[in-house]
């Protein structure tokens, strides 16, 4: 299989630079589509064309046509405190 990133997932990705341990660990979820484009559950997940992928602290959207995985986008997740928050912050 071949990987390919879009630009504008790349200009998503660029984003987290800063974060050397996240995008570690986004380049190396990404190399391992190349040998497996559909992981199960929990990391993976699908509908219809799109794919997503958590890395980390991050999700990776993807396409996968015939032999070319194409990256769509990368994003950080953000913890969400909501009903939580009385609990983190008591």
């Amino acid at each position: 299989m071949n990987i390919e990133w879009t630009p504008a997932a790349v200009a998503s990705a660029r984003r987290y630079i800063h974060d050397q341990r996240g995008i570690r660990a986004v380049g190396a979820a990404i190399a391992a589509l190349a040998d497996n484009p559909y992981p199960s559950p929990p990391a993976g997940f699908h509908r219809g064309r799109y794919h997503r992928l958590r890395a980390g602290d991050y999700r990776i959207m993807y396409v996968v046509d015939e032999d070319v995985v194409t990256i769509e986008r990368v994003d950080r997740l953000v913890a969400q405190l909501g009903v939580h928050r009385d609990l983190v912050m008591a």
